[in-house]
């Protein structure tokens, strides 16, 4: 065979052999996405929520009845926290969030601008001045104060200044009101690449536990119209008031001439509810991509879903007489419980954006709001005790409450 066709054979064969050998070397540095990310991340909230309860009736008569009014209250934005962890592998995410949105206060206090009268004194020592009776709190003192109602004959019972004792300082108030919520989720998420939608479904608990008060709080007196006793006696308070005895000295509450000190007892009056809301459920999840760019995604975001609720709740009435020289006090008080399964809804509707810091680290923001209907209310509660005497009254906790929460949150993520 003549050279030069040997040579070319030659040269031939190498190159083959060098394009085969490069072939292999460039499938082994194919690049491939990971089987499976690992992320994780904490978000700072700012939320606030709405007052959808319905106002009570006035805890007090007369011309203070709009200051001692639960409906007066607002809630500011409140921090909060969320920390969520991810497992995401073959177009699945496995996700857990926990989030405490914080706990939502709001409330007012200051003075009366007139005394209390508790039972008939209203057309007498305490005449226009503020009053309680059976149409609004406080019911079980006026019944243990009121002859109408079986209670004290021989005097009119209040909280000074009133007739004759025109010095005593203006009884002060307080109003409160504290929600707390928070969640705890469970979901698989679908997450194609390629897809615009997602879908999901998961397992959520939420906690919503609230509590309100009203405390009232000014000099006993007791002015004389038969036959003075010095007060208000226990056997009217546990008698005729449907109060317990809860502690102290059983003397019941004493003015002036009752306690031997000669000075009389200063007077706690409190109304307060409180309930707790457990609900556990499946929730059914959509998400859209809104925006991407360059790694920087915006997505919108709805969660929806139906719940058993496990309410709890009470509302007590409870008064405390303090003689301010020996120390010496008397408690008296009532609570009405009741516990309740029902349906509840909550659903949330969101917009959450994820923008990359580096190859692991990102900046997570957004704004939402989640909407809860079928959960017990601390202010609904007050009405939900009935009855038309303090013999017959009954609690049946009210489970018809709405919350609106809204806020934003900004946190780091980091994959892996």
């Amino acid at each position: 065979m003549p050279r030069k066709r040997w040579l070319s054979l030659a040269i031939a064969s190498f190159l083959s052999l060098s394009a085969g050998t490069a072939r292999a070397q460039d499938s082994l540095y194919v690049p491939t996405e990971p089987y499976t990310v690992f992320t994780a991340g904490a978000e700072y909230l700012v939320t606030t929520r709405d007052q959808k309860f319905d106002s009570p009736r006035p805890f007090i008569g007369g011309p203070d009845s709009s200051l001692v009014n639960i409906g007066n209250l607002n809630f500011e934005y409140q921090s909060g926290v969320r920390g969520f962890l991810a497992l995401s592998s073959s177009g699945v995410r496995v996700e857990g969030i926990y989030s405490h949105y914080g706990t939502w206060n709001s409330g007012s206090s200051g003075s009366l601008t007139q005394g209390l009268s508790f039972d008939e004194g209203i057309t007498g020592a305490w005449a226009g001045s503020d009053f309680i009776n059976m149409t609004t709190g406080f019911k079980g003192l006026h019944a243990a104060s009121a002859a109408g109602m079986g209670g004290d004959a021989d005097e009119f019972e209040g909280l000074g200044p009133a007739t004759g004792f025109a010095g005593d300082a203006l009884p002060t108030y307080e109003v409160y009101y504290k929600s707390v919520l928070q969640t705890f989720e469970l979901n698989v998420v679908t997450e194609d690449p390629n897809a615009h939608f997602q879908f999901g479904a998961g397992y959520r608990n939420l906690q919503l536990d609230e509590s309100s008060e009203i405390a009232i709080t000014g000099t006993l007196r007791a002015v004389d119209n038969l036959a003075p006793n010095g007060g208000i006696s226990h056997n009217s308070l546990t008698t005729f008031g449907r109060l317990n005895f809860l502690g102290g000295t059983a003397n019941g509450f004493e003015d002036e001439t009752g306690n031997p000190s000669g000075v009389a007892d200063v007077l706690q009056m409190h109304q307060s509810a409180k309930v707790a809301n457990n609900l556990n459920g499946v929730q059914f999840i959509f998400q859209d991509e809104i925006m991407y760019w360059r790694g920087w995604t915006i997505d919108g975001v709805v969660k929806a879903g139906l719940y058993h609720n496990r309410a709890t709740g009470s509302v007590s009435e409870t008064y405390i007489g303090t003689d301010p020289v020996s120390g010496e006090s008397s408690t008296y008080g009532r609570t009405f419980d009741n516990v309740k399964d029902t349906l509840a809804f909550a659903g949330t509707v969101g917009i959450k954006s994820n923008f990359p810091l580096s190859d692991h680290w990102s900046l997570t923001s957004g704004y939402e709001m989640m909407f809860l209907h079928g959960v017990a209310i601390a202010p609904d509660q007050y009405n939900a005790v009935r009855g038309t005497t303090l013999n017959n009254r009954v609690y049946g906790i009210d489970t018809h409450g709405q919350v609106l929460a809204h806020g934003a949150n900004v946190g780091l993520q980091f994959c892996y």
